[in-house]
């Protein structure tokens, strides 16, 4: 005979009312107890008690208990038990034993009282006083639980941040906090915890989201914490809302998409942890198969063993830096081809720890155009060189015959053949004028072009050149005096002497002062040598300053280069090469120094040749 047969009174308990046999079968399942524990008298009748309400890890304790009833033939305790949804309830548990007439023991007779919210009371009010000031003090949400999955106890940024009371709250599943999409799962996620309790982080890798009072989803950050304490074990939850920081991600994840090249970046482990869509068609492969390999995958094989030291060698010394400067770098890309690339570096400060950024960049279309170019320009030097050459040999072969005509005509103007007419003598002027102007310009030619197939061999001897700008100043006076300028020559009192050619520092000489007097209509045109301080170390300067037309701001950037003219009106009647001030500065520079200009459109002008002391 079982309970079930006072129906009247099994049917109204308020209590869960279960006869258990000594095998652990469920014989009678009372009303309250579908209400209780969520199974039907049809479902629970015939099974076993461990199967239907006893969690896994409570077996032991539920045998524990069931042994001392048979030893003192009752028994009366707390424990925790599994509703059909798989929610834990705390109840409080009297057990008997009952015989039948002839004293056997026949079976269990177990009262089941839902004590849930009691223990949540309980709870709350021992975690209150234990832990309350310590966990306003965090930055974070607190929300604790006991074993049940209960609210017993919530911070004041708890509160806020889910836009709840304390109140309304404590003693609710821990569920309510999240939306509705995730509960279910939570329930075995919350469950698998309490059986390994450890501190860590929540759904490491996947998107959490609270849910606020107001319907509100927001994503956060949890970490989990177990908390040992007189009433079992609870779990401390640190909640934080990241909405501020996935803005900010997604910000970084839309820049690194707009960005030209294939991004990368990797852990100090070298596993990718985001690529952009560049990247995936570059290396064809998908994201998916990117995400979480190692980014030794786009390297050829060749150079994989090397890569590892290399990553270990810039996270001990994260900078931005473009990787493997002077090297060829290659990239593999899913079907194994390979192909050349540039790599710039840079190192990522995260709250996760330092990451490191790869921006690849596929150069093949410009190795190919540099190929091409470098075989251009080599096409270009033999070019060049072969004009240099023929300039070069054919010195003697194109001045002999010029030479020849003005001397010629020199001795008829002197007029040793016999008497000239003044007509004849201006006509041979005039051809000797021009055939001077052109051995001049050819002369110009043959210097730069031995400059420039490197055979302009300087001889370098010691140079007084205090004696040296008398000379040139004693044989270009004649020609600025004819013209009524003033010809001053100003030299620093001390002597000094430089190694160097004499012929070529004599030519630029000759040149600017030549140039100064051309141009110089009135006034006066100086030459004058000075000590000073250049850029690297002692210099001597040669200036020659006149008092010409000067020259306009927009010709003076391309006044030194070969075959430019100022096309200013009053200068287009004097006729010139426009070599003469480009040989000179190659002519300076061959000897380490330099010629710079300072001028003024309407007053005048000064160039400067500088010359290294040391």
């Amino acid at each position: 005979m079982t309970p079930a047969s006072n129906g009247t009174l099994w049917a109204l308990s308020p209590d869960a009312l279960l006869a258990i046999s000594p095998t652990g079968l469920v014989l009678n399942w009372n009303p309250a107890a579908e209400t209780i524990f969520g199974y039907s008298e049809g479902e629970a009748v015939g099974q076993s008690l461990f199967d239907l309400v006893i969690p896994n890890d409570r077996a032991d304790e539920e045998l524990r208990f069931q042994a001392e009833a048979l030893r003192q033939g009752m028994v009366v305790y707390e424990a925790v038990r599994r509703r059909k949804d798989g929610t834990l309830v705390h109840t409080s548990i009297s057990t008997k034993v009952v015989k039948d007439a002839d004293g056997q023991f026949a079976y269990f007779l177990s009262n089941k009282k839902d004590v849930t919210h009691l223990k949540v009371l309980r709870d709350a009010k021992l975690v209150e006083a234990r832990f309350h000031d310590l966990l306003e003090s965090t930055p974070d949400a607190i929300v604790m639980v006991n074993v049940t999955g209960r609210i017993v106890l919530v911070n004041s940024q708890a509160e806020k941040l889910f836009g709840c009371g304390r109140a309304e709250l404590l003693g609710q599943p821990i569920e309510v906090l999240l939306p509705k999409r995730f509960r279910t799962a939570h329930l075995g996620h919350r469950s698998h915890f309490f059986q390994q309790p450890r501190t860590r982080t929540m759904g490491a890798g996947l998107e959490l989201f609270g849910l606020r009072k107001n319907g509100d989803e927001f994503p956060v950050e949890i970490s989990l914490s177990p908390i040992a304490t007189e009433e079992g074990t609870m779990v401390m939850s640190a909640i934080r809302d990241i909405t501020d920081r996935k803005k900010a991600d997604q910000k970084f994840k839309d820049l690194l998409e707009s960005a030209p090249d294939a991004m990368v970046i990797v852990n100090y482990d070298g596993t990718m942890v985001l690529v952009n869509s560049q990247a995936v068609q570059l290396f064809g492969w998908s994201r998916e198969e990117l995400l979480g390999e190692k980014i030794e995958i786009l390297v050829p094989e060749r150079f994989r063993h090397q890569h590892p030291g290399n990553r270990g060698g810039f996270f001990a010394q994260p900078r931005a830096r473009s990787m493997g400067a002077g090297l060829e770098l290659f990239g593999q890309r899913k079907d194994g081809t390979e192909f050349p690339v540039e790599i710039s570096l840079s190192p990522l400060e995260t709250e996760d720890g330092m990451f490191v950024s790869s921006a690849i960049r596929d150069v093949t279309e410009r190795k190919r155009f540099e190929q091409t170019l470098h075989e251009k320009n080599r096409e270009l030097e033999n070019a060049a060189l072969v004009k240099d050459r023929f300039f070069a040999s054919m010195s003697h072969e194109l001045r002999t015959p010029l030479n020849s005509i003005i001397g010629f005509t020199g001795t008829l103007r002197m007029q040793l053949p016999g008497p000239l007419n003044p007509e004849q003598d201006k006509q041979l002027r005039i051809v000797q004028t021009s055939a001077r102007h052109l051995l001049s310009l050819i002369n110009d030619l043959l210097d730069l072009a031995k400059l420039g197939a490197n055979k302009f061999d300087l001889s370098r001897e010691p140079v007084e050149c205090q004696d040296l700008l008398d000379e040139l100043a004693a044989t270009l006076r004649p020609e600025a005096e004819s013209k009524g300028l003033e010809f001053t020559l100003r030299l620093a009192p001390q002597k000094w002497v430089l190694q160097t050619d004499r012929r070529a520092v004599s030519q630029i000489v000759i040149n600017l002062l030549g140039n100064a007097i051309k141009f110089t209509e009135r006034g006066r045109v100086c030459l004058q040598m000075e000590c000073g301080l250049g850029a690297d170390g002692q210099v001597l300067r040669i200036s020659v300053e006149d008092t010409g037309p000067g020259i306009p701001a927009v010709d003076q950037g391309r006044l030194f280069e070969a075959f430019s003219r100022v096309e200013a009106a009053d200068r287009r009647r004097f006729e010139g090469t426009g070599l003469g001030l480009h040989l000179s500065r190659k002519l300076a520079q061959e000897l380490g120094g330099n010629i710079t200009l300072r001028s003024v459109y309407g007053q005048g002008s000064i160039f400067t040749l500088e010359l290294p002391l040391d």
